[in-house]
């Protein structure tokens, strides 16, 4: 008992001293700063090691359930897409409208569960579709073409993932 309780100490006294010679070889900045504080966590992992010993109970780190953690990341990274899918939506619908065309409603398909960002289609429907005064266009092929350049120009995807439905 009394040798582990010596060997405990010592491993203090002696990550003490390495983090004391480590800070005076470290210059003044805020790498000191961060290099100070990964010393401190390792003192404490020091000083707390041998408490579970102590109590009687070996801690056996593998028994700690993380799953609950991939879910949190799982429907952060869906909430993410989701404010994407929301914003490109609008910034198309935006220049839609600002080239003089209203009520065309563009829909973003993505996969909400995949930390890329990766558009399967957009589909922009011209069922209601309001020409006003400032429309280039009134053909409605060459209408289609001008959304799709403005679509193309904002959202990485390929021609023949942008779906027309009149």
């Amino acid at each position: 008992m009394f040798s582990s309780i010596s060997a405990w100490i010592l491993s203090i006294a002696g990550i003490i001293c390495i983090s004391v010679i480590v800070e005076l070889i470290m210059p003044e900045g805020s790498v000191n700063k961060y290099i100070r504080s990964i010393f401190s966590f390792i003192v404490v992992l020091v000083i707390i090691s041998p408490l579970p010993s102590l109590i009687g109970k070996s801690f056996d780190f593998s028994q700690i359930n993380l799953e609950n953690n991939y879910t949190l990341q799982e429907d952060y990274i869906f909430q993410v897409n989701v404010y994407k899918t929301e914003a490109l939506q609008q910034d198309i619908s935006l220049a839609i409208g600002d080239a003089g065309y209203e009520n065309v409603v563009v829909s973003v398909s993505c996969d909400n569960y995949s930390t890329d960002f990766h558009i399967r289609e957009i589909f922009v429907e011209l069922e209601n579709l309001v020409m006003l005064d400032k429309a280039e266009h009134t053909n409605i092929i060459d209408i289609e073409n001008e959304i799709l350049e403005l679509i193309k120009s904002r959202a990485n995807v390929e021609e023949g993932r942008i779906c027309f439905e009149r």
